[in-house]
């Protein structure tokens, strides 16, 4: 098994259920890699959907509160922030520089 196919694996239950998502509606997720070429690594999102499968992995629907569209990534792009990380996100958020010297 390749590292690719390792992180597009689905947790499966019975053949009944449908594979169940790691992260719900709701949750602030910081992603692994740049989603966009302006996106940078570690950008924090939050949870707006959960989306069916696509290409063998779930689906979420995230959006961050510096933009006013969100985006579809799978899960293995995402980690969840821990209540204590999210505080500093909300930190280092509020202390970007956005302006050009």
């Amino acid at each position: 098994m390749n590292a690719l196919s390792f992180t597009k694996r689905i947790i499966r239950g019975p053949r009944d259920q449908s594979p169940v998502h790691r992260f719900q509606v709701g949750q602030l997720v910081r992603s692994k890699g740049a989603l966009t070429r302006e996106s940078t690594i570690g950008d924090t999102y939050r949870i707006t959907a959960t989306l069916p499968i696509r290409d063998n992995a779930l689906q979420y629907r995230i959006r961050s509160s510096d933009e006013c569209h969100e985006r579809v990534t799978d899960e293995g792009n995402l980690e969840l922030i821990r209540p204590a990380d999210e505080r500093m996100a909300l930190a280092e958020r509020a202390f970007k520089s956005r302006h050009a010297l």
